[in-house]
């Protein structure tokens, strides 16, 4: 399960407006959504995430943000999602899960109203926007895919560049405030959010018709102020790790309920109906199964074996690293059945067997202080 990479055709993924900004000869690329998106760009990794921590950085992403309209869109969506649609004001955006009729999760993502007229669903990978137009019916509502292209700026200093490039003002624009601005000339969404843990904002486009190198090269002009500088998702990766932050596909997918990955509080069973509702009032099985790990000895890969004492095999690290904060190897574990914090499991990995302690998420900043 360990990341590879092959060459492919890049004939049927989507490029971003900002590929030319990344695309050099040892840039290597993943597919997100059907796009293409710079995982790595032969970037110092330790280097970046220091500055990520200390500073701020530019990354292209690949969310793919659906527009929801229509009469009927409220009644939609609380139908899709698990959590009060209600309680999502204008101007704010939510974590919004959506659940198969078993109660297994068949989407996340970040849920915006940045006006009365509209909802904007920043999906993570899959198949979300055909499943829910399946459950439309006989709803007066519209969702569709409006080739909307995601930047994200994060890090201590990010709000300096969100001042530089708006007329925003940081103090009124709280975390996970979502609205319109304009920005190099034309219309984006932006919210108070993003992948990192750190203090961040997130920029969503109209549509794919904009100047995205002009832009790219706009905000590290107006961020060099803030320290801004260019980077790929691998400076992100270990600081969403030890952030606790899921990806889909890769740690949660349908096998987890909300409850088993620490998400039971956006199940609110005071609706009367949404879809997986029955499912999750049902269940027993509602500890957690999506945990940390840390080994002290080394850095983890996604795939280390997580192995019992009497060498049953419990599970595996879905995603991992070594934290230069922290000191210790962290990881993402999915367990085959629940286990407490602080329960010692041996990591086997490509290189031997290590100690290993299971841990409750996130490894720090539990406030989400740092964020906010």
């Amino acid at each position: 399960m360990p990341i590879s990479f092959l060459p492919v055709s890049d004939h049927r993924f989507k490029k971003s407006p900002f590929f030319a900004c990344n695309d050099r000869d040892d840039t290597q690329y993943s597919i997100y959504n059907g796009r293409l998106y710079p995982i790595s760009s032969g970037y110092d990794e330790k280097a970046h995430y220091l500055h990520l921590r200390s500073r701020c950085c530019l990354y292209d992403v690949p969310e793919t943000p659906l527009k929801i309209t229509g009469p009927d869109s409220l009644e939609f969506l609380q139908r899709l999602f698990t959590r009060d649609i209600n309680k999502i004001r204008i101007g704010r955006a939510g974590y919004a899960i959506a659940c198969n009729h078993h109660g297994g999760i068949v989407m996340d993502g970040v849920l915006m109203r940045p006006s009365e007229r509209e909802f904007i669903y920043v999906q993570a990978n899959g198949d979300f926007l055909n499943w829910a137009t399946a459950h439309i019916g006989n709803l007066n509502v519209s969702i569709r895919d409006f080739d909307s292209w995601v930047l994200q700026i994060q890090g201590p200093t990010s709000l300096q560049v969100l001042e530089a490039i708006t007329n925003i003002s940081p103090d009124s624009f709280s975390y996970y405030d979502a609205i319109e601005t304009e920005i190099y000339g034309s219309s984006f969404y932006i919210s108070r959010s993003g992948w990192s843990g750190e203090r961040g904002f997130e920029i969503y486009s109209k549509n794919k018709e904009f100047d995205g190198v002009g832009l790219w090269e706009y905000l590290l002009e107006k961020g060099s102020v803030a320290g801004l500088m260019a980077s790929d998702i691998s400076s992100m990766h270990t600081r969403r790790i030890e952030a606790g932050i899921l990806d889909y596909g890769t740690d949660i997918d349908q096998s987890f309920n909300p409850y088993e990955i620490g998400l039971g509080r956006l199940v609110h069973k005071e609706k009367k109906e949404f879809i997986g509702r029955q499912a999750l009032v049902n269940t027993k099985h509602t500890a957690l199964r999506l945990m940390g790990i840390k080994c002290m000895e080394t850095s983890l890969t996604r795939g280390d074996k997580l192995v019992e004492s009497g060498g049953e095999e419990v599970g595996f690290v879905s995603a991992g690293g070594w934290s230069p904060y922290l000191k210790y190897g962290v990881g993402l574990i999915r367990l085959n059945e629940p286990k407490p914090p602080n329960y010692h499991l041996r990591i086997s990995t490509s290189s031997g067997e290590f100690e290993g302690e299971v841990v409750q998420l996130p490894f720090y900043d539990p406030s989400k202080i740092l964020p906010r």
